[in-house]
């Protein structure tokens, strides 16, 4: 069974209802951006402060911002983990060790057109990789279907090298195209959050490895 993350926006106007029906989830997955790194900037900080206080569900930061480090003081303690971009500015031993020292995980995320041989040097000292299906910035668009084969490769990698790291997916996931997805989380906003039936889609992401042993 996979993971699910719900991917949240860390708006200046944001409601932590707005997942408060959501029934299954196993991370809340909140997108910052500076504004440098992507043309979008949302980095209310705050939202972090008040899901902690709210819910009882480990929260993913993913950093979409040219200077990572400078973000970790300001919420490692309402986070579990930490997660940025391998593209962004600054010392990347430096960040991951940041992190560390508070005891929260770590992870790096990659766009669309990094290849993986630029970050494996750095798999055995990260809890998480995130393989972006989409380019950075707004939720709602379209996957890239050149992303399975790339996430295939990593789990291929990992296996062989007995590694423990987790493979997370973000962008365009949906029940559609999860079964094609051989991830160990499945991050989906748009997919969940406009949905009639939110906790459905939530399970069909969960249970997607079911289903693509079926096909």
């Amino acid at each position: 069974m996979k993971k699910v993350a719900v991917s949240i926006h860390a708006t200046e106007n944001f409601n932590p209802n707005i997942i408060k029906d959501l029934k299954g989830l196993d991370y809340i997955h909140v997108d910052v951006m500076d504004g440098k790194f992507v043309d979008n900037e949302n980095q209310n900080l705050d939202v972090f402060r008040s899901l902690k206080e709210k819910y009882d569900i480990p929260i993913i930061a993913h950093l979409m911002v040219s200077k990572p480090i400078d973000y970790i003081e300001k919420i490692i303690d309402y986070i579990d983990i930490f997660i940025f971009h391998f593209e962004s500015e600054g010392d990347k031993e430096a960040t991951i060790k940041g992190v560390q020292r508070h005891n929260k995980k770590v992870g790096i995320a990659i766009n669309p057109d990094t290849n993986l041989p630029k970050i494996l040097p750095y798999l055995n000292k990260i809890e998480i990789i995130l393989i972006m299906s989409v380019y950075p910035g707004w939720s709602g668009q379209e996957f890239i279907w050149e992303t399975p084969d790339k996430i295939n490769l990593l789990f291929a990698y990992r296996h062989q090298n007995n590694m423990k790291f987790l493979i997370d997916v973000d962008g365009g996931v949906n029940p559609e195209n999860a079964k094609f997805i051989n991830a160990d989380i499945l991050s989906s906003a748009s997919a969940i959050l406009k949905a009639e039936d939110p906790n459905s889609v939530i399970q069909l992401l969960k249970h997607s490895d079911e289903y693509e042993q079926k096909k």
